[in-house]
């Protein structure tokens, strides 16, 4: 990231489908922060693909299921520590981006993910960020209403430690903002502002479309390669 004069970087921190983290060596650690007090970034990186915070789409967490509870309670304890390593990378923003997870019952799931979020043990500094899905079947997130709806159920002495990612090809699939106009871009930034609150956007995946508006389909493309900026990069 550096040798490529990058201020962003997001790497995963292990198998992006396995839920065991790479352990990261406490020499390995200190090098790293020594040379971002040199070349200061902000570091984020993405938890597996295979996290659900609900549990599971046939066994709700928190829900009687000592089963799921201890699957999720596992999945839980390596968040935490790949949240207490990305917290270490305090020169610029930094945090664990997830997909929050699929349930058939919205209302259902979506308190489900607060309740989760609340028995996370945070480090200082360690920032858990919800991405929008596309919308693609049971998964939760698709809009900003119901990632405020998760807001809505965290804690207060929880609520700092968590932000959004914003996913511009997810956002342009699942029919929401049709990111090709500027007026949707400015509304889409009104809409964040009203349902979550600007100071939560942290970061923003800024991908292209392979597939067309409300596809509900998750294929990122290279900007202007795609269907959002593939004719014209105004909005942009």
């Amino acid at each position: 990231a550096v040798s490529q004069g990058m201020y962003s970087y997001q790497f995963f921190m292990g198998n992006p489908k396995s839920f065991t983290r790479q352990k990261i060596s406490f020499e390995d650690l200190t090098a790293s922060k020594k040379l971002m007090q040199r070349f200061p970034m902000n570091v984020f990186t993405h938890f597996p693909y295979i996290a659900n915070l609900n549990g599971s789409v046939k066994s709700l967490a928190w829900n009687g299921d000592s089963i799921q509870d201890r699957k999720t309670s596992h999945m839980l304890r390596e968040l935490e520590y790949e949240l207490s390593i990305v917290s270490n990378f305090v020169f610029g923003r930094s945090g664990v981006v997830i997909h929050p997870g699929c349930y058939p019952d919205i209302d259902v799931g979506l308190d489900t993910i607060a309740k989760t979020i609340n028995k996370i043990n945070f480090t200082e500094n360690g920032k858990l960020l919800l991405e929008n899905c596309a919308g693609e079947g049971r998964k939760l997130c698709k809009d900003f209403q119901e990632i405020g709806r998760v807001f809505e159920g965290i804690d207060s002495s929880k609520k700092n430690n968590v932000g959004v990612c914003v996913d511009t090809c997810h956002i342009f699939a699942a029919g929401i903002y049709d990111l090709r106009s500027c007026d949707e871009v400015d509304r889409m930034f009104v809409d964040f502002d009203r349902y979550i609150g600007l100071d939560k956007f942290n970061l923003l995946h800024l991908n292209d479309s392979k597939t067309i508006f409300g596809s509900k389909k998750d294929r990122h493309e290279l900007l202007g390669e795609g269907y959002i900026w593939g004719e014209s990069f105004s909005s942009l």
